[in-house]
């Protein structure tokens, strides 16, 4: 990726971290006392936001980014993921960056994305309370509206109803990119203080590292299809058809997720499903009816929640930070793991104004005076980052040939790259792999690692292999000799031995320590879970022999000595 869009994904991250921070700040507040129109307000103030940011930054399609990042940030800081905000996000951002596109930027396609947003933000909730409680829902509520029209004897026809509050939202949004074009006309930098420096960030959040979590990536395509099956079968069967298999599922989620489902522990989640039953018996005649309708919305409820919560969790799962790299989203995973560490400091400044509830577009003109500083630690973290690349495929597909040519090239493009590190070679015998020796990239020995036959009492057996004490201590030599003076270490490969500790593992650890050294590691596609896993924390970036060039790894490792380098 050229410096161009590198730099784009980085000012998406800023804007992203900012809006992440303000709807964690006031989105968590108002949803937890389940204020009356939180999204509305949520999304007045996104549109402000953005209008503020589009006096600042002009770049291509960086809105559509950066609401990206606000809304996986938004979704994954909280422990699980609320697939809410994270739609109402995309949405409200999309139709900003159209308006943006086909009108340009002016207080009239501000306003019309405005407009555009805040009706959004009201059909957006529509569908989540049906999504949530089902149709039953609105037999419901237009029974309400009835009763409220009897009480009061007013003459309001649910035409004249909607015409009325379509009015309150075009001037909301109207209201909302005024307020934006002042604040982006009004921007000023800011003084940070020394504790809001970059240097005293020290910025090490991973966005998978949960808590030691062990996921299981079945699971995530498993309660897409249970949550699928369940919602239909509550609508076309009975209650008590349907109440026993999803009790269990429900059972199993809380057992797997319950430290996630922390929506359920809340009592005014439960207050709101009793209120539901109850207001289903009042307005059915059957009571008996009504009774069930309620409970079966509270079932829905219950499992739409849980089941979302427990996707949420399996989404964390690091085989999806290597999808993403696969994909050609390495960028994003990179900038959204910056946008994640930094939050905790963002919500840390806004916070230090005791009437921050009280003032929230200040707080908000306060975050964005912020923008400078984190775009400049942010190129500073890129820059400073250490890049892992996993060469991975199935066992004798040409991983270490394609890892010569990784290393060739490098060696042709840029001459004063310092490489070290080990590389195995194989040893066949009757057309069956027998052993292999390990080779010091810097000096050119080479030692043999194992075979399928012990050679001392003291090898170590991992499978079919024997691997000699002598191998071992020669490639742990290889790969911490001058460990303090290389660009780029290469370990041919990892393996089972890594995974219980042994092998190359405390020479990896030593090695991930150490600032500004960029890695090769090769993998066998069937244990890369297992070490994406060992490794969390870690910057990875996942090659896939059977997708990718050499030139691919090259060129990104060129890049990333240049930058180290200036």
């Amino acid at each position: 990726m050229d410096n161009t869009q590198q730099d784009i994904w980085l000012k998406a991250a800023v804007i992203g971290s900012i809006w992440a921070s303000f709807e964690i700040v006031f989105g968590s507040f108002f949803h937890s006392l389940r204020l009356p129109f939180a999204g509305t307000f949520l999304t007045f103030s996104s549109i402000v936001l953005l209008t503020a940011f589009s006096y600042k930054w002009q770049d291509k399609n960086l809105y559509i980014k950066a609401s990206i990042i606000a809304a996986l940030m938004r979704s994954l800081i909280p422990t699980s993921i609320i697939l809410g905000p994270l739609i109402g996000i995309l949405v409200e951002a999309t139709l900003f960056q159209l308006s943006v596109n086909l009108f340009g930027r002016h207080l009239f396609s501000f306003a019309l994305a405005g407009i555009l947003a805040m009706f959004s933000a009201i059909i957006h909730k529509i569908i989540s309370i049906i999504l949530i409680y089902g149709f039953d829902i609105i037999k419901i509520l237009k029974n309400l509206y009835h009763i409220f029209l009897h009480i009061t004897h007013l003459d309001l026809p649910p035409g004249q109803l909607f015409l009325i509050a379509g009015l309150v939202y075009v001037l909301l949004g109207i209201t909302a990119a005024l307020t934006g074009q002042w604040t982006g006309q009004h921007l000023t930098t800011i003084t940070i203080t020394k504790a809001f420096t970059g240097e005293s960030w020290n910025l090490k959040t991973d966005l998978f590292d949960v808590d030691g979590f062990h996921y299981h990536s079945k699971y995530l395509f498993i309660h897409v299809l249970l949550l699928i099956t369940f919602l239909f079968g509550l609508e076309l069967y009975p209650l008590v058809d349907v109440i026993f298999p999803v009790s269990i599922y429900l059972l199993f989620l809380i057992k797997r997720y319950g430290k996630s489902l922390r929506r359920l522990s809340k009592m005014l989640f439960w207050i709101q499903l009793i209120i539901i039953v109850l207001i289903s018996v009042w307005l059915w005649q059957d009571k008996t009816e009504g009774l069930l309708v309620g409970l079966k919305m509270v079932l829905r409820a219950i499992l739409v929640v849980s089941s979302f919560t427990a996707i949420s969790v399996e989404l964390k799962n690091p085989l999806i930070k290597a999808l993403l790299y696969k994909k050609g989203y390495s960028q994003l995973y990179a900038t959204l793991s910056l946008a994640t560490a930094v939050v905790p400091f963002i919500l840390k400044y806004i916070s230090e104004d005791r009437k921050i509830l009280f003032r929230p577009i200040k707080v908000l003109q306060k975050a964005i005076a912020l923008s400078d500083v984190l775009l400049q630690e942010f190129k500073r973290q890129i820059f400073q980052r250490n890049n892992i690349f996993i060469i991975s495929g199935e066992t004798r597909s040409g991983k270490t040939t394609f890892l010569k040519k990784v290393i060739a090239g490098i060696k042709h493009k840029y001459p004063s790259a310092k490489i070290g590190g080990i590389i195995a070679h194989g040893t066949d015998f009757r057309g069956e792999r027998y052993g292999f020796h390990v080779e010091n990239i810097i000096t050119g020995e080479k030692q043999h690692l194992c075979s399928r036959d012990p050679a001392n009492d003291d090898d170590i057996k991992t499978g079919r292999f024997y691997f000699y004490r002598s191998g071992l201590d020669f490639g742990n030599q290889a790969i911490l000799e001058n460990l303090d003076t290389l660009d780029l270490l290469v370990i041919d490969e990892i393996g089972y031995l890594e995974l219980k500790g042994k092998g190359w593992f405390e020479a990896i650890e030593k090695a991930m320590s150490k600032k500004k050294l960029d890695m090769i590691f090769v993998v066998r596609k069937r244990i890369l879970e297992n070490v994406l896993k060992l490794w969390q924390n870690k910057h990875f970036i996942v090659v896939d022999i059977t997708n990718n060039r050499p030139e691919f790894v090259v060129n990104h490792l060129i890049k990333s000595f240049q930058n180290k380098s200036s």
